[in-house]
């Protein structure tokens, strides 16, 4: 990765490079893109005509295991020598190594040795000065040892870059190389900690957190990244810095998956995340810690833009520009190959988290007017559940029969005022809730019975058949069907009301019973009343279109109430 970044880098700020070398006033460059590789265990350069020897490309000299050398002549012309500038050999590889040049030890980065025991670790990068001594004009030897035991998994391409400049044009460090990318890891940071904060302030926020999670993961790839250009650290470190890199890559696209799904397919984001587990080993896998990355980064993009192809179809809002992000962000990692790791990802990751942003500020807004039309609707139904259950005549009646009954009867009365706080501090606890358990609603409605007991001085009591207490279920909306049975009849003689759940699959249905002398005043145009309509509105509002409600007249003279819905108890 960083061995393709520094290659271009050196083209653009070491002079021009040519394998002959180059100079110009401002001095000398020249990479080493090839070399003889001997395999030999000695301490001084070998004879690098050997038949034993070989030539390689840099990218494919290897010393993992095992003591080599590595040849290279220089050639430097005579104006040059003369102008007693400085040189100096850079080199980058998982390896220890010691630098000959014209057969002397001019360096030692770590100790080469041909065991792990024997061998000290090198720096990954390093830099050395050449003697000015040891300067020829035209051909000069360059011998590499290097041995490289300390590697706990094996690597492609341990053997990073080699060139030889004049100290003058090696004026920007490793560091600066970093800035561009750099320039991004603040609106990372921004990112995640905005969203982090948002998603803790307001946990159902899923796509706060992915965002969050995308940025953090961004951000730590960078600086780990770029941490090479800042802390000169032993080789060994080198593949954790590369399973790190592959590992924020691998949840940067984990995040981003999971933030596609759960917003346009949210019904389906198991069954995409599941894809994306499966493709995991191809990333495993893979050649080389850059394709793990790349692979990692790839295939769940791949999935991502599955996923949003039938939302944009449907016009989905927001569904196109992701989809349109996401096939750039594709675009890129094939276009861009190797190199998106180093260049484009940084760019492309920080786009891909500004298009989501504006989608999640788009969504926030959206759920945020629902809430409040929610609140509004909430609060409405609220003050009409208290108005019409604490009813001025309602009221009055009730403590005008309380008064009596403190009278005539001090013990009745005083159960009659127990049972009348219960149902008020009932009817105050579920009247600010959106759904109360049917336990709660069938409690209330009998302490209201309870109380018209007392009013009237006859005895009425509801009976529950096959009812699941844990059932959740709008406030007020069975004790309004009680409360209309005694505003619309007349019971001589007390009554006894009727309550049945049913349930078939998904559907469950309240059945609501009274019985027939509460029918001399109910007629079919009540059905439009305050309490039919209070009904319907809190119906519809906790279970939209599923929702239904019926009542009427049955063939035993008594009315008959039907409640259904979608959802089972919970």
């Amino acid at each position: 990765m960083l061995m393709r970044l520094i290659k271009y880098l050196a083209l653009l700020f070491l002079a021009a490079t040519t394998p002959a070398g180059a100079q110009d006033d401002a001095g000398f460059a020249q990479q080493i893109r090839s070399a003889i590789v001997c395999e030999s265990a000695g301490t001084m350069p070998p004879a690098f005509a050997n038949p034993s020897c070989e030539a390689r490309d840099a990218d494919d000299i290897n010393p993992q295991g095992k003591v080599i050398w590595a040849g290279a002549e220089i050639d430097l012309p005579d104006d040059f020598i003369q102008s007693e500038k400085p040189l100096v050999v850079h080199i980058g590889a998982l390896a220890s190594s010691e630098i000959y040049w014209n057969g002397e030890l001019i360096a030692s980065n770590g100790t080469v040795g041909g065991s792990i025991a024997l061998e000290k670790s090198g720096k990954l990068d390093a830099a050395f000065f050449i003697p000015p001594r040891l300067l020829n004009v035209g051909p000069n030897d360059l011998a590499i040892r290097m041995s490289s035991f300390h590697n706990f998994i094996p690597v492609r391409g341990p053997f990073h870059y080699l060139y030889i400049v004049s100290a003058e044009t090696t004026t920007a460090p490793l560091a600066f190389y970093y800035v561009p990318a750099l320039l991004t890891i603040g609106a990372f940071v921004l990112a995640a900690v905005y969203f982090g904060v948002l998603w803790l302030t307001d946990r159902d926020n899923n796509g706060a957190i992915f965002i969050a999670l995308m940025a953090l993961f961004a951000g730590t790839q960078l600086f780990v990244e770029s941490l090479r250009g800042f802390v000169a650290y032993d080789y060994p470190w080198q593949i954790w810095r590369l399973i790190a890199v592959a590992l924020c890559a691998a949840g940067f696209s984990l995040a981003m998956i999971l933030y596609i799904t759960q917003r346009f397919q949210p019904d389906r984001w198991k069954t995409y995340l599941t894809v994306v587990l499966a493709l995991t080993p191809i990333a495993i896998f893979a050649p080389g810690f850059d394709s793990k990355a790349l692979v990692s980064l790839l295939l769940p993009a791949l999935v991502a833009l599955v996923a949003v192809v039938g939302p944009a179809r449907r016009n989905q809002k927001g569904a196109r520009l992701a989809g349109a992000a996401l096939i750039g962000f594709v675009a890129l990692i094939i276009l861009d190959g190797q190199n998106f790791l180093d260049r484009t990802f940084y760019l492309a990751a920080g786009g891909l988290t500004v298009v989501f942003f504006a989608d999640q500020a788009r969504t926030m807004r959206a759920i945020k007017a629902a809430k409040e039309e929610i609140g509004r609707r909430a609060e409405q139904m609220e003050l009409e559940l208290l108005r019409r259950k604490i009813a001025p005549h309602f009221l009055m009646n009730t403590l005008n029969a309380l008064a009596e009954w403190v009278e005539s009867d001090p013990k009745t009365g005083v159960k009659m005022i127990d049972a009348f706080a219960e149902e008020l501090r009932l009817l105050a606890h579920m009247s600010s809730r959106e759904f109360v358990p049917l336990a709660d609603e069938v409690a209330l409605c009998r302490r209201h019975l309870e109380v018209m007991s007392y009013r009237v001085d006859r005895a009425f009591s509801l009976q529950t058949h096959d009812i699941d207490e844990r059932l959740r279920i709008p406030p007020g909306v069975i004790h309004t069907l009680v409360e209309n049975a005694f505003t619309h009849g007349q019971f001589a003689d007390g009554a006894e009301f009727t309550l049945h759940q049913m349930q078939a699959g998904n559907q469950t249905t309240l059945k609501f019973t009274t019985p027939s002398a509460a029918t001399s005043r109910m007629k079919t145009k009540d059905l439009g009343g305050e309490g039919f309509a209070y009904i319907r509105k809190r119906m519809a509002t906790a279970f939209g279109d599923t929702a239904s409600f019926s009542s009427a007249a049955d063939a035993d003279g008594g009315w008959v109430s039907i409640l259904s819905f979608d959802g089972a108890a919970p």
